[in-house]
């Protein structure tokens, strides 16, 4: 569209959809940009169909301000995540609003990929208003490859993005599923932590999502996260020494996150050093915080947190895929219902 600032469009899309900032007065400051300026592009997405415009009650009885919400109905996102042995879904509206959600299972020697394609087919015939997909792997990624996967040979050096926007003519991103779930929890985070670790011992291997000073850490080669390889003992990584735990965690896998939980406060100094609850007990946290005690002075152990680990995951693949939302043009938010 001529005369359309597409920076601004995204950061009106942003502004107004994550941070609920919904009048022209407080988008134009927060912006920097005129008033004339943004309220013609707040006219752009009302005339496309992504933003309302509501007038609210004055407190000193003058004229009512104009206010600027997302639309829920403007489009649905699609959002995967890969398990050995399933691919769990959840389908969302334009604000997050989680409409559907369910599994499809995978056989034991289907590669991922194909079995991936099939669901999202089915499911986008049967909800012509997604336009938009975001994808966790249990793996290393980046822009869209998968690179490193231990565990999932056939995505090995996958461009899944690529893949995927190639099948479907839409709009992908795909993630870490520790850096989703990092996103997730502090999104849902009333306190807004803005240092923390999420710790996930995993059924095939560990992993790690960074988040410091409310930035996303994935490091220079995008494998920051990936504690199965951390040396520990002589000869054996994290990863080996936990790799034999039992459902009751045993001395062994305590002093293994324990010498973990020292290593992240030492170098990175997180606020909260988040597990998946289903993994451990309170009763775990209290003998790893005694057991870091032996590596570094309390003070700086980070607060031992449970979590849900799938909300975690499913709420960082919904926030990731509204960002992408975010990104697109005007004219990439449509698709055919035919």
């Amino acid at each position: 569209m001529a005369g359309t600032n597409t920076d601004l469009l995204k950061q009106l899309r942003q502004a107004i959809l994550f941070q609920q900032i919904n009048t022209i007065p407080e988008l134009s400051r927060m912006l920097s940009a005129s008033f004339p300026t943004v309220k013609k592009h707040v006219d752009i997405l009302i005339a496309h169909g992504e933003i309302d415009e509501q007038m609210s009650e004055s407190s000193n009885g003058g004229r009512p301000a104009k206010q600027y919400r997302y639309r829920a109905d403007h489009t649905h996102g699609l959002a995967l995540y890969l398990e050995l042995d399933a691919i769990g879904f959840r389908i969302f509206d334009a604000l997050g609003t989680v409409l559907s959600f369910g599994t499809e299972p995978v056989g034991a020697d289907e590669p991922h990929v194909p079995a991936l394609i099939r669901l999202i087919q089915r499911l986008l015939e049967e909800n012509t208003r997604i336009t938009f997909l975001s994808v966790g792997v249990a793996a290393s990624v980046e822009d869209g490859k998968v690179f490193f996967a231990p565990d999932y040979p056939s995505l090995q050096q996958i461009d899944l993005k690529q893949t995927l926007e190639s099948e479907f003519r839409l709009p992908v991103v795909v993630e870490n599923d520790m850096n989703a779930a990092v996103v997730g929890f502090h999104e849902a985070d009333q306190n807004r932590q803005q240092s923390l670790i999420y710790l996930y011992l995993g059924k095939n291997g560990p992993g790690s999502g960074i988040l410091i000073n409310g930035q996303l850490v994935r490091g220079s080669s995008h494998f920051a996260g990936e504690i199965s390889v951390v040396p520990q003992y002589d000869k054996m990584t994290f990863g080996q020494a936990i790799a034999k735990r039992q459902t009751a965690l045993d001395a062994r896998t305590i002093d293994a996150i324990s010498r973990l939980t020292a290593t992240f406060a030492a170098t990175l100094n997180p606020r909260l050093l988040i597990f998946n609850g289903e993994e451990l007990t309170e009763h775990d946290l209290e003998q790893i915080r005694f057991k870091t005690t032996e590596y570094i002075p309390e003070a700086h152990i980070p607060l031992l947190i449970r979590s849900n680990w799938e909300t975690d995951y499913l709420n960082g693949l919904t926030r990731i895929g509204l960002q992408l939302l975010t990104e697109q043009p005007l004219s990439a938010n449509r698709r055919s219902s035919s």
